[in-house]
């Protein structure tokens, strides 16, 4: 998986309550970006959250044509605070563009953060566009290859 600078919607931010993500992805114009292709939103818990109730987290994937009215093309399930611990991944699956009908094709792509049960009192990640998902292993430090 190769991530990109440009895909990124939030690069470690912190989330209490129901919001836009940090960054919006512009294509520079409405675009499809192929037939088929699936990509993902790939969302990693860098703090562990944390609150008092029972509290979820949903992402909503959405786009606009203005960047300033979202329509949502799609959304993740509620994800329990329980299982939003620190270097856990969760994974929103999407066909990319693929407007229901009567939704314009976007320009400008966002995640909503929808947050119930709330607030959270601590809590971080880090989300992206991908095309694959990250399989690679994480080998120990100081290891060496030799020939």
């Amino acid at each position: 998986m190769i991530l990109d600078g440009l895909l990124l919607f939030e690069s470690a931010a912190a989330l209490t309550a129901s919001a836009a993500s940090t960054n919006i992805v512009d294509l520079v114009n409405a675009r499809d970006l192929g037939v088929n292709v699936e990509m993902e939103v790939e969302v990693t818990v860098v703090t562990t959250f944390l609150s008092a109730g029972a509290t979820t987290l949903q992402a909503q994937f959405q786009g606009s044509t203005d960047n300033s009215t979202w329509s949502t093309y799609a959304e993740g399930p509620a994800i329990a605070k329980a299982t939003l611990t620190a270097g856990t991944r969760h994974v929103l699956p999407i066909a990319l563009p693929q407007p229901a009908s009567g939704l314009a094709i976007p320009r400008y792509l966002r995640l909503n953060w929808v947050i119930a049960t709330g607030p959270f009192t601590a809590g971080a990640l880090t989300a992206c566009l991908v095309l694959d998902k990250q399989n690679s292993i994480a080998y120990p430090a100081g290891i060496t290859i030799s020939n």
